[in-house]
């Protein structure tokens, strides 16, 4: 079976099996539409509309021929470059297939091997729902621990090198 075979049945699950809307699938999406200089393509990308209407990937899925074996260098080499695009997307998802094997890995730093432990793309919005509000939280607790320290001097995280010893209490 050829990649393009295959990207078309992972399709079809993620449709049919996971539940994800059509219009929240993108393929063959250049890399350099998230970096500009990055080379290389994503075969499949899953994503969520945030709260201010942009598109945000939560799977990143790279597709093989069914004769290629998930094994070996191969395997190696996909895994890193599917964990330096993660890296740069932040999905925090990522599944390597050939139509018959699969590896999946994601934010929480499991890996899974079967597809019944896919979440479902109702779980996926939930979750990234629920990070951007922790993110969100974190954001405006960091700034107001910051902003109450009184001496008028950024400080960067939990070193005070303006040498006011500073009251934010965000240590």
């Amino acid at each position: 079976m050829s990649k393009d075979l295959v990207k078309e049945r992972v399709i079809k699950y993620l449709v049919e099996d996971l539940l994800v809307p059509m219009d929240m699938i993108d393929t063959d999406v250049p890399l350099s539409e998230f970096e500009e200089g990055v080379d290389g393509v994503l075969d499949i990308i899953v994503n969520v509309k945030d709260n201010d209407d942009y598109y945000v990937p939560v799977m990143v899925i790279k597709c093989m021929d069914e004769d290629v074996s998930l094994e070996g260098e191969v395997v190696k080499k996909q895994v890193e470059f599917l964990e330096e695009v993660d890296n740069l997307i932040l999905a925090g998802r990522v599944i390597l297939t050939n139509g018959n094997d699969m590896m999946y890995a994601d934010w929480t730093g499991e890996e899974y091997d079967t597809e019944a432990s896919l979440p479902s793309y109702e779980q996926m919005v939930k979750e990234f729902y629920e990070m951007e509000k922790l993110a969100e939280e974190h954001e405006h607790h960091h700034e107001e621990n910051h902003s109450n320290c009184g001496c008028n001097h950024t400080h960067n995280d939990n070193n005070h090198q303006c040498g006011c010893g500073g009251n934010c209490d965000c240590h």
